[in-house]
């Protein structure tokens, strides 16, 4: 695969005509998009970029180079590898336009209903004086009150409640609201959530015509329920109007207020995700990195969290990104691609491309990050580079040395062969993509990890994209809003404030908050309780939709299938991503026959509401990496409850799974142990009719259910009267032997039909 002039512009997100002049500064002849670029050409730019930097381009530099580790470049014995520039179109610039887009986005919105609340005025107006005239009174009639509009802030509305999203009219003496000539279409802008009664009043009609509409679609709900913006555009839409779906983000950011900073973009360090299959070295490459031994105290020597850190690599500060490599936790994977720079895949020599490792390149190229390979243990002997070059071909991972872009570098993570290349590379790759961030003005980016520690309350692990975090900050994280009473840095020190891609943890949440949710620095109180309440309320309004949902969902099962079998579960987790992983694990279990239901999910210890939950709703007790209290023990004692701990999550699923199958009934199944055709018919005076058989196949018992077959098909299903074997009564006649069959209760045998005896016996089922 031949790599173009446009396709490099493509991977560094630049225009074609940027990257020739940028070649052209290094001293390259290329002049077209279509020209080749080879991996020398690479170097050459890197090379450029690096004499640019020097020359006066501002650089990150590591708050501790001790325990550092240096890069050696290519030609050098040992050169400290450069620090990364930024990026122009880096992630700052995104989250920039998508505000001022939204920004706009409202604007014409509020300017719609203005316009809509103008056009019902006017019309409103038109009739009364139509009605004056018609009544030809000789005195002067009395002035009616006009209608008096009293329009709520739109915003605060939407932070305090959804109902408070309308425009109501205070038509004083008048109780009607007279239906207008013509039918006006209008834009109606339909929120996330949106009660059936607020949706009736946007398009100026009653809420029993909406619920008709709603039962016409299937839909089972009252005027004073929720409905989700899918259905209420398509509401609106069936009535005439014209949907609009109304972001609540714009609402969110009008609320706290748009962040605008005005310095300039300057360098960050690159944020560097380690991904792969599990038990591939993901964990051990980064710990041979930064100089430690976290492997050894993960449960089951598999990662069960993001882990994020720093490390000083030469002058340069790199974030590493680590995550689990099990199954159960595909959403962290994708939580780690999407807030990352660089990706690198760690595939095992002796084990190839995996399904966790598929997955991996997925999340990367749905996350639109570049790719780096590490093709790990290569110490071992069954190793094998170019099987696995191969295999990554086919998944669209071409090497560069096969005429691709992508780098593979082969190391041993456990020896720390080849990992000075591996950094090299990434240094690379970094610098190229020019990474920038806002250094100024309020932090904000997302929350890699959060738990609930037992002396120090809520924790939340956050990766600064913007800004700068400092001691004292008022900051909102989901629902969840304090000030941060401390950061604390990677190494374990306590600091006053962190820059953009630094991981830190904070404390002073009100709350855990949700992992992968987004966090911002906002200006005082008031707006964060605006915030956090507006979150709140469409958070509320989710659960009842999906509580909702689901009732009517088991009122559909549960037709034809009352006696499918569900383990309620309560689980309770160390951390939010680990509960998140399970839970997803967990409803992945299951068939037609029996399913898992979680019940109650959360973080931090078993306690007694947990304990008289579980008794209420009949439900197992699953704590991972936690512990119950004395309260909650008592309980669980006194009540024999089925309470279990966990330190590894597959080990935990497999309980599940055991416990799920061991409520299954078990399968019955039959086995045919014996075939005898008939040969001639007898009618016994004694016995009635007796056929005369000649076995066949297998053996022949008298304790035994049987069937007649006529033709291969069953026409009697019984068991025997007798079985005789020339006078004396027998238990069994095997195969190749002749003997005399009756058949209880029937009496339509014939010559050539078929007496097939079998057996019935139970397995347990096992759920998969």
């Amino acid at each position: 695969m031949v790599l173009t002039v446009k396709d490099f512009a493509k991977t560094l997100k630049i225009k074609d005509d940027a990257l020739l002049e940028r070649m052209k500064a290094a001293g390259l002849s290329h002049s077209k998009a279509s020209d080749e670029i080879t991996p020398a050409d690479k170097l050459a730019i890197l090379k450029s970029l690096k004499e640019r930097k020097n020359s006066g381009a501002s650089s990150v530099t590591s708050s501790s180079n001790s325990g550092g580790v240096t890069v050696k470049s290519k030609g050098t014995l040992s050169q400290p590898a450069s620090s990364v520039p930024s990026s122009s179109e880096g992630f700052t610039d995104n989250i920039e336009a998508k505000r001022q887009a939204a920004a706009e986005n409202l604007k014409e919105q509020q300017q719609k209903r203005e316009d809509q609340i103008k056009e019902a005025i006017r019309l409103k107006q038109e009739q009364q004086q139509a009605a004056k005239k018609s009544h030809h009174q000789k005195s002067a009639p009395q002035q009616k009150p006009q209608p008096r509009i009293n329009v709520k802030d739109q915003l605060s509305r939407a932070a305090k409640d959804y109902s408070r999203r309308e425009t109501s009219f205070n038509e004083g003496t008048e109780h009607q609201f007279a239906k207008p000539v013509e039918f006006i279409k209008r834009d109606i802008e339909v929120p996330e959530m949106i009660q059936v009664g607020e949706l009736a009043k946007l398009m100026f009609i009653k809420g029993g015509e909406v619920v008709k509409v709603l039962m016409s679609m299937g839909v089972a709900a009252s005027i004073n329920d929720s409905i989700d913006q899918e259905t209420g555009i398509l509401v609106a839409e069936e009535l005439g109007h014209n949907g609009i779906a109304l972001s609540d983000s714009s609402v969110e950011d009008e609320i706290i207020g748009n962040i605008n900073y005005t310095d300039t973009p300057k360098t960050r360090a690159p944020v560097i995700t380690v991904m792969g299959h599990v038990d591939h070295g993901k964990t051990t490459l980064l710990d041979f990195i930064r100089k430690t031994k976290v492997v050894d105290g993960e449960a089951g020597g598999i990662t069960q969290h993001i882990g994020a850190y720093q490390v000083p690599v030469g002058d340069s500060v790199i974030t590493f990104i680590d995550t689990p490599g099990h199954a159960a936790f595909s959403s962290m994977r994708a939580r780690g691609a999407n807030t990352t720079d660089v990706v690198i895949l760690v595939v095992a020599a002796n084990d190839g491309v995996m399904p966790q490792t598929e997955e991996a390149i997925n999340h990367a190229k749905a996350a639109g990050v570049s790719i780096v390979v590490a093709i790990n243990k290569m110490d071992l002997q069954d190793a094998d580079v170019e099987r696995i070059k191969g295999d990554l071909a086919t998944k669209d991972l071409t090497p560069e040395d096969w005429g691709g872009n992508i780098q593979m570098v082969p190391v041993s993570a456990l020896k720390g062969d080849g990992v000075d290349k591996l950094l090299e590379a990434i240094v690379l790759e970094s610098e190229l993509l020019e990474l920038k961030a806002h250094y100024e003005g309020q932090a904000q980016g997302v929350v890699i990890e959060s738990e609930l520690d037992k002396f120090r309350g809520a924790v939340a692990t956050l990766l600064i994209q913007n800004g700068t975090l400092k001691v004292g900050d008022m900051v909102v994280c989901g629902s969840a809003v304090g000030k941060v009473k401390s950061i604390i840095g990677s190494d374990g020190n306590k600091l006053k404030s962190a820059e953009p891609s630094f991981a830190v943890e904070i404390l002073g949440l009100s709350n855990v908050p949700d992992a992968g949710e987004t966090f911002q620095v906002v200006k005082n109180d008031k707006e964060a309780r605006e915030i956090a309440e507006f979150r709140e309320s469409k958070l509320k309004d989710r659960k009842v939709l999906k509580q909702r949902d689901e009732s009517l969902g088991n009122i559909f099962e549960s037709m034809g299938q009352s006696d499918k079998k569900v383990l309620n579960v309560i689980l309770k987790s160390d951390v939010a991503g680990t509960s998140e992983a399970i839970v997803a694990a967990l409803a992945d279990i299951g068939n037609d026959d029996a399913s898992i239901k979680v019940v109650s999910s959360g973080v931090g210890g078993i306690s007694e509401s947990d304990a008289n939950l579980a008794l209420a709703t009949d439900s197992i007790i699953l704590g991972f990496n936690v512990r119950s209290d004395n309260a909650a023990k008592k309980i669980v004692e006194g009540e024999e409850l089925i309470l279990s701990y966990h330190s590894i999550i597959y080990e935990l699923i497999d309980e599940v799974k055991a416990r799920l199958s061991g409520l299954l009934d078990p399968i019955v199944k039959e086995e045919i142990v014996g075939t005898a055709e008939v040969l001639e018919v007898f009618n016994s005076p004694k016995f009635g009719q007796v056929a005369g058989c000649m076995v066949i196949e297998g053996s022949i018992f008298k304790s035994k259910p049987v069937r007649v077959l006529r033709d291969d098909v069953v026409i009697h299903q019984g068991e025997l009267d007798s079985l005789r074997r020339f006078k004396d009564d027998v238990g069994e006649v095997k195969s190749g032997t002749e003997c005399g069959v009756g058949i209880k209760n029937y009496k339509d045998i014939q010559p050539g039909d078929k007496v097939e005896v079998f057996d019935r016996k139970e397995e347990a089922q096992s759920i998969s």
